[in-house]
């Protein structure tokens, strides 16, 4: 059982990670003390000691009056809330599926293939999500940015201010998240007292 209550807090860290995900920025450029920071929702611009945050929506209803506007980044930053919003809901059933194996609801090996499938199945999603962003967003990067040949990560010192460009810690959280997921199964898979005792009720 020791793994499996393992495996429970690290299903809780994954929710609770998965969660600020969608709220944190995934993407900063930085210029001195200015910046903009790109999250699943909003993006918020810091000038001259000035913060003003305007919702995707808002951007793009904006943006859509003008013809000739590139929807691209908006476009890219949708698709990963929704691949975000659909590992959320998988992590949720892997949860459920946890507890309804360490807790006996249930037939509890079909609860532990469950739990593993579904678990695998947040793990890949949750890197799809990541990777997704990171390939899309680079390839779009140069066409917005001043400065050329930009990767995904980029600093450097121009003019005597620092300039830097790279994910922000809603990105991280993400790829942890994934991570923490795949150690959550394995745990679960090396776990055999849930099962032990579903079969030996009476011990």
């Amino acid at each position: 059982m020791r793994k499996g209550k393992i495996s429970i807090i690290c299903m809780i860290l994954v929710l609770v990670f998965i969660i600020i995900s969608l709220i944190g920025p995934w993407y900063e450029t930085l210029s001195g003390t200015n910046g903009v920071y790109l999250s699943l929702t909003s993006s918020t611009t810091t000038f001259d000691g000035i913060t003003e945050t305007i919702s995707n929506a808002d951007a793009r209803k904006t943006a859509e009056t003008n013809p000739g506007a590139d929807l691209s980044i908006l476009d890219i930053i949708d698709i990963t809330l929704y691949l975000v919003i659909f590992v959320l809901i998988i992590a949720i059933l892997t949860m459920v599926f946890l507890l309804g194996y360490l807790f006996n609801f249930g037939k509890t090996r079909m609860m532990k293939n469950l739990t593993m499938i579904f678990g695998v199945i947040t793990f890949i999603l949750a890197l799809t999500a990541v990777f997704y962003f990171m390939v899309a967003l680079s390839s779009k990067i140069n066409t917005f940015s001043i400065i050329k040949d930009v990767g995904f990560w980029y600093s450097n010192i121009i003019g005597g201010i620092s300039v830097s460009m790279g994910p922000g810690f809603a990105w991280y959280l993400l790829f942890i998240a994934g991570v923490i997921v795949l150690i959550s199964v394995i745990f679960v898979f090396m776990d055999k007292q849930a099962e032990f005792v579903s079969q030996n009720p009476s011990l």
